[in-house]
């Protein structure tokens, strides 16, 4: 049996419009695919190695992330805060946020101390005994994503003018607030400091390399169903 094109122009048009939008869906879940693995694979890289000694100087923020810091310096309990909607075990709860302050005061480092519960009464906040002295640490550093922290409305609990509870991380908002400059990381400070909550730092989420890449496969089988379909609608059979 022969077969014959009879151009049809509704599925032709749906196919133009429909197939390149398919088709760049699923190379941009490949590239986001590609996005994570290479995270994960600096994550790894970096975290297994020996700890950087930071100071005083504000580094670049991507020359740290991923690697395991070790500061010293003196805790600022007047600048702490409780960054909200943490949940662990289906609880809702909080990192205890404290900045480290460098030798000289000039700069400071912002570290998590862990995860603490919260209460159901919104009003009501975890009491945690203030910290002063000068420590030693080490933790993981990671970058806050960019559009968290903010310090208006933040929580309806406060002391003078700081604000208890953060939504959300914004280091920039930070730096603005404070009198010293600010590392632009986040330390994860390691289990065995006695300062610290409960602290279970998962790695970058693995799966969502796996996931991407189902997602691409979807969207490129959707493409061939387009084009099958389009040739259902346009081809039959010729007749001698």
């Amino acid at each position: 049996m022969k077969l014959q094109f009879r151009f049809r122009i509704i599925p032709t048009l749906a196919t133009v419009a429909l197939l390149p939008v398919l088709i760049g869906l699923g190379v941009w879940q490949l590239d986001r695919a590609q996005q994570k693995t290479e995270v994960m694979n600096l994550y790894q890289k970096r975290s297994d190695a020996p700890a950087v000694v930071i100071g005083s100087v504000v580094e670049s923020p991507r020359e740290l992330e991923y690697r395991r810091l070790k500061a010293t310096g003196t805790w600022d309990a007047q600048h702490e805060f409780l960054l909200d909607n943490r949940v662990r075990r289906g609880q809702p709860g909080f990192h205890v946020i404290t900045p480290l302050i460098f030798r000289g005061g000039q700069s400071a480092v912002l570290v998590n101390r862990g995860w603490i519960p919260g209460s159901l009464d919104r009003s009501q906040l975890p009491k945690i005994e203030p910290l002063s002295g000068d420590t030693s640490l080490t933790g993981l550093a990671i970058i806050p994503p960019v559009d968290t922290f903010v310090l208006k409305q933040e929580s309806p609990v406060q002391t003078g003018e700081w604000p208890l509870i953060w939504q959300t991380l914004d280091i920039n908002r930070f730096s603005d607030a404070v009198p010293y400059e600010i590392q632009g990381v986040v330390i994860q400070l390691d289990d065995d400091h006695p300062a610290g909550f409960e602290r279970q730092w998962p790695p970058p989420d693995n799966v969502w390399i796996t996931r991407h890449r189902a997602y691409a496969f979807q969207w490129f089988a959707l493409s061939a169903t387009l084009l099958v379909i389009y040739f259902l609608l346009t081809l039959r059979p010729r007749r001698d």
